[in-house]
């Protein structure tokens, strides 16, 4: 993807800044913390195993990045309306 933000790109940067905790990724996804969690630790399906690779670890606290989960999220849209 360019360098070009993205719609769902700036909504993440406006309502949770360049990193969101685990509780900020649950309210975008509409989950609970502990049900993404065990979704990213099984890891059964495509769309959780590339949610778990946006972690970051800032000292002993984890976080996602909302340049690659905004291009996830984008990238999982354009595949459901192909169908």
């Amino acid at each position: 993807m360019s360098d070009q933000i993205t719609a769902t790109h700036q909504y993440l940067l406006t309502n949770y800044g360049p990193l969101l905790t685990l509780k900020h990724l649950a309210e975008v996804l509409h989950s609970t913390p502990s049900g993404l969690r065990m979704a990213m630790h099984r890891k059964r399906e495509p769309f959780t195993c590339a949610l778990a690779g946006t972690r970051r670890r800032v000292g002993r606290r984890i976080f996602f990045e909302a340049k690659r989960l905004a291009e996830l999220i984008d990238q999982d849209k354009d595949d459901v309306s192909s169908q």
